[in-house]
């Protein structure tokens, strides 16, 4: 039974399939997911594919268009937003404009934003960023306030947002990954290849976790543990050559190998076929991080430094730098298997897209 308060959803984005973007994806998995309890569903687009949309059918509009018509029956918007995909400048004049007509063209049409970045607070940045940062803190304030309900991704920017509108309810909202195993459990069937590592993401996040595990490394490596570490991502950065350097420093030559960006399908045998992955993100970060759920969808063991304490990602799921530093056979006992397990479970019970559908239903249904 559909309990929603309209019947109608417009989810905006940057753009939708097959073009690429982290927001879009999640955009259109959730029209996936949302469109088994509302009666319409159209994503709304800054940018057009170049190609035809691969959408299943969902419709794609440019978003004004969609929004300049929303004076019809009662429809909610849920308004995918980071600072800089919809004005470069960090203002998007027109948004503005078209979400209070929005709000003004039905009494019942509702507006749902999650807010996938906030802007930078740092006092290091140069003059002209620093006033990019407070346009686009302004942007977030205005928008925020037009909205029925708003969401974040994490603790550190549910209490940014809390500050500045300022209301008590900033929802945090989980995010999916769009590189998956064939089957839910792919990953705990696979052979795992001893000695083979996995650094995967943008080159400066593997270089942080390069950096972040080098006694580890050293030392499995010292000991046989450890072959080679496969590096999936861009290669083309300062970054990259940095990583390169401080494996070839500290490991010798042959031991970093550079995949460069691989289709969705090579990376998901990549992390099938890995014994174990480093990860240098904290808390807030594995909130985020689409590589971190990709790899915990795959059952990886993942090396990182997290507070056992943590619930959501479990903390006593990963292998602590120090653990594997004091027990080199720990990746080929039990506890590692049990903890991998347990990883790979809180991935499917909270950050498959399936999920997340319901728990955004949910949201929607509360508001109602």
């Amino acid at each position: 039974m559909n309990t929603l308060h309209n019947k109608n959803l417009i989810i905006i984005a940057p753009t939708a399939p097959p073009a690429i973007c982290g927001v879009s994806d999640y955009a259109y998995q959730m029209a996936k997911e949302l469109r088994k309890t509302y009666d319409s569903i159209t994503i709304g687009v800054e940018h057009e594919p170049a190609e035809a949309p691969t959408t299943d059918g969902i419709g794609v509009k440019p978003w004004r268009q969609l929004l300049g018509a929303a004076a019809g029956p009662a429809t909610d918007v849920f308004l995918n937003y980071t600072p800089t995909s919809y004005a470069r400048t960090g203002w998007p004049l027109g948004m503005l404009q078209a979400l209070r007509r929005f709000r003004k063209a039905h009494p019942q049409n509702r507006l749902f934003v999650f807010f996938h970045e906030t802007w930078n607070g740092s006092h290091d940045l140069r003059p002209v960023q620093l006033v990019q940062q407070q346009v686009i803190r302004l942007a977030m304030r205005r928008i925020g306030r037009l909205a029925d309900g708003v969401a974040v991704v994490n603790a550190e920017q549910q209490q940014k947002l809390m500050r500045l509108l300022p209301r008590d309810n900033v929802r945090l909202n989980a995010v999916g990954s769009n590189i998956l195993p064939s089957t839910r459990e792919a990953g705990l069937l696979s052979e795992r290849q001893p000695g083979n590592w996995l650094v995967f993401g943008l080159p400066h996040t593997r270089l942080w976790a390069i950096e972040a595990h080098l006694a580890v490394l050293k030392t499995a490596h010292a000991q046989g543990r450890l072959r080679r570490i496969y590096a999936v991502g861009p290669t083309d950065s300062v970054f990259a050559r940095q990583e390169k350097e401080l494996v070839r420093a500290n490991l010798g030559e042959d031991v970093l190998v550079q995949l460069g960006a691989l289709g969705p399908a090579e990376v998901s045998e990549r992390m099938l076929n890995a014994e174990a992955a480093l990860v240098g993100l904290n808390a807030n970060g594995l909130k985020k991080s689409g590589t971190f759920a990709a790899l915990a969808a795959h059952a990886v063991p993942i090396i990182c430094e997290v507070d056992t304490q943590l619930d959501q990602p479990p903390g006593l799921a990963f292998l602590q730098p120090a653990e594997v530093l004091a027990n080199p056979n720990l990746l080929t006992e039990p506890e590692s298997e049990r903890r991998r397990r347990l990883l790979h479970q809180w991935f499917w019970d909270n950050r498959s897209w399936e999920a997340i559908g319901q728990s955004l239903q949910a949201w929607l249904q509360e508001a109602a």
